[in-house]
Parts: C-alpha cells; sequence; structure tokens
C-alpha cells in the first residue's frame, strides 16, 4: 500500500498549536499528525489503526529514501598479505588478471538496474512501453516513480536508475486513437504528478519524463490518501 498527498495544504505548520501527535489547524479545526520522523513502515502501521479514519499529515522530503546497499566487505588481512607477497615475487600479471576478473560483471547474473523485459520485443498484437523518469532540477534517474496506464491500476515502477518497461494490448480500451495517457508521479514530497500521452506502436520510441518539484520542496502536509502501486498489466 502507497499513500500521498495529492492536494498539498498551504497553511504555515509553524503557526499550528501544538497536539500530543502533532500540530491543530485552527483553519479547518482538523489536527495534523506530524510523520515527519517516522519510518515508511511506523506511518503505515499508524494509517492501518481503526481509529485512523481521514488523516492530515505533515512529512519531509526524503524520510522514505531507499536505504543504500551495504559497502563491500573489506579482504580479510591474510588475502592482502598473500597478494603483497604475489605483488613482491614478480607476479604482477597474474594478480592484475585477477583483479580484473573480480571487477568484470558476470554474464550470467543480470544487473540490478535492467528490467527484464527492457530489451525484449513484445508478440504480436502487443506493444511495449518503456523509457526514464528523472529528476528535473538534478538530471538523476528517479527510482519508485509510479506510472499509471490511464486511469487503470496497470503500469510499472521505475528501478534504481528510474527505468520502468510495461507490455500491454495494442487494441485495449485504454488506447484511443492510437493514443494512450500515462500518469506519472513519485513522491508526493518532491515531485509534481505529470501526465504524458504516447503515441501506440509496434515499437515505441522510449521516452524521457522530467518530473518538476512541488513548490517549497523538502516539506508537505494534507490530506493522506492511501493507493495500490500499479500492476503488470494483463494482456488476455
Amino acid at each position: 500500500m502507497a499513500f500521498s498527498v495529492p492536494n498539498p495544504c498551504p497553511k504555515s505548520w509553524a503557526a499550528m498549536t501544538p497536539t500530543a501527535d502533532g500540530r491543530h489547524c485552527g483553519s479547518c479545526q482538523h489536527e495534523v499528525v506530524d510523520f515527519s520522523r517516522m519510518t515508511e513502515a511506523e506511518v503505515t502501521a499508524w494509517l492501518a489503526r481503526p481509529a485512523a479514519g481521514s488523516v492530515c499529515g505533515f512529512f519531509r522530503a526524503g524520510q522514505f529514501a531507499p536505504v543504500a546497499a551495504p559497502a563491500p566487505a573489506a579482504q580479510p588481512r591474510w588475502r592482502q598479505w598473500v597478494l603483497a607477497a604475489v605483488a613482491l615475487l614478480g607476479l604482477k600479471p597474474l594478480l592484475a588478471m585477477e583483479e580484473a576478473a573480480a571487477l568484470s560483471p558476470r554474464r550470467d547474473v543480470p544487473r540490478a538496474t535492467e528490467q527484464a523485459d527492457s530489451h525484449a520485443e513484445a508478440p504480436k498484437g502487443q506493444v511495449t512501453v518503456r523509457g526514464r523518469v528523472l529528476d528535473d532540477s538534478t538530471g538523476l534517474g528517479v527510482q519508485g516513480a509510479e506510472i499509471f496506464i490511464g486511469d487503470t491500476p496497470y503500469g510499472a515502477v521505475t528501478d534504481e536508475q528510474g527505468n520502468f518497461s510495461f507490455t500491454m494490448k495494442q487494441l485495449w480500451a485504454p488506447v484511443q486513437n492510437n493514443l494512450v495517457s500515462l500518469r506519472v508521479q513519485a513522491s508526493p514530497f518532491v515531485f509534481v504528478t505529470q501526465q504524458v500521452a504516447v503515441k501506440v506502436s509496434p515499437a515505441p520510441a522510449p521516452l524521457v519524463v522530467r518530473l518538476k518539484s512541488i513548490p517549497g520542496r523538502g516539506q508537505i502536509m494534507g490530506r493522506i490518501a492511501q493507493h495500490e502501486p500499479p500492476q503488470k498489466p494483463p494482456l488476455q
């Protein structure tokens, strides 16, 4: 389950009255829960409480950023000594070959940032749409951006580099006059949702979608909406 703040509130957080769980908004007479120090799991658990109901929340950008992969473990000291001894004995070319083999990617293991069907040709009657979502302010790929096909629950989620790919039927209800509308959304604390029209053909050109920042990028406040992430489109 994902959640967002589709209609950010422009009221001043600092001007509100502190409460046990956040602050009280004098304008709408509603409590705004301070989620800014919680993890994504803690927010999800809080919203799952039976008495939660309709909730206004205060968030900050980056609090749900993916956890960075751990750094590679350092080589054991005994191995460092052996490698140093090998170099001193004049076997440096062999050492260089060993290091090159360790650094080169295995051909039988796909890269984590590549999607399985990113270069696959779609069967007849189907079309594969692929592309990349970028942060307009930095030019970097946006991980975890959601691409929904029209008003359907189907689409894809971007990988670590912002790449996405999905296959759908060429003759499908969301496709009108050889065009399909895509709704691209990412962190509601950082980006503005964008609509993109794509020309449907047997081999459409890869897309590049640049998401713009929300006003006052960094913090956001408003009524929370929950939704399911996009699912793979049906091909039957």
